[in-house]
């Protein structure tokens, strides 16, 4: 027996007008309509469809299982958090282009041999320059020094090998497209969260979101590759004296860039890319 059993018809119609729920019918139709209404609010989930949450609402309220995943989309957003990554990394890395030199100095007859490596990584505003000495004379020699040197150091300018200038105006063609590329893939993925928490734009925002989102993505995926392409040209077209060195050119970070930009934009417009290639095929 609950306690709405010993409550009267106009106690129970009392209740029901305070919950907000019809007041029509009998006293025992009154008492389940009460009863029904406390379970309800004991277990709102058997009331309320997951579905009718957010998607990050209900995944952090219910859980995993209470959400369906769009693999098509997880995917989508995946490969844009991995690029941001990719981005960073590139921004902070040495291994953009570089040059290595070694020279090896031996006396047999005094038992003595010395081999020393240069090796020179050119970074976005930057270079390192190491040098590394190992061999036998008078005892072992194990030897290794890093040193920096920024690119509008008056010390770089006087440097034959490569153009400081040249460094430097390729670097920071892609400093600038990498930060607008960040950028533009945080506000994507900012305005994906908000959606998933069932935040919107305010109607004050002139510029719809379906064309922020459309700029985004194509300034994401564009720029890295036309920044990567504009580096090679502008260092490739420098002149350079390479005579000495045993090694040089474009480092891992430029391939790596190169490779994952034409991947990123491949895979994001690949619906539009292949009509366009199938209507040029047709031609």
């Amino acid at each position: 027996m609950s306690d709405f059993d010993s409550m009267t018809v106009a106690e129970l119609k009392q209740r029901l007008k305070q919950e907000g729920l019809p007041v029509s019918g009998k006293k025992s139709e009154l008492i389940e309509r009460l009863l029904a209404n406390v379970e309800g609010k004991n277990h709102p989930s058997e009331n309320n469809s997951d579905q009718d949450l957010p998607f990050l609402s209900s995944l952090l309220q219910n859980g995993i299982s209470s959400v369906q995943f769009d693999l098509k989309l997880v995917l989508h957003y995946g490969i844009a958090v991995f690029m941001l990554m990719i981005f960073f990394i590139g921004l902070n890395s040495n291994s953009w282009y570089f040059m290595e030199n070694t020279e090896s100095d031996s006396s047999p007859e005094f038992g003595m041999y010395i081999d020393e490596t240069v090796t020179v990584q050119f970074g976005l505003a930057d270079i390192e320059i190491l040098y590394e000495a190992d061999g036998f004379a008078y005892g072992p020699i194990d030897e290794e020094m890093t040193e920096s040197m920024e690119y509008d150091d008056s010390e770089c300018k006087r440097i034959d090998e490569f153009s400081c200038d040249s460094f430097s105006s390729a670097g920071t063609l892609l400093q600038v497209c990498l930060w607008i590329s960040i950028l533009c893939i945080l506000i994507i993925l900012g305005l994906e969260i908000s959606r998933g928490f069932g935040k919107e734009i305010p109607a004050d925002f002139q510029i719809p979101e379906q064309t922020i989102l459309k700029l985004c993505w194509a300034l994401s995926t564009s720029l890295p590759i036309l920044a990567t392409l504009g580096y090679r040209i502008i260092v490739g077209q420098s002149e350079m004296n390479m005579e000495g060195w045993d090694d040089y050119g474009f480092g891992g970070m430029w391939i790596t860039m190169f490779l994952f930009s034409v991947s990123f934009i491949i895979y994001i417009y690949y619906k539009q890319l292949s009509s366009i290639i199938s209507k040029f095929v047709q031609t």
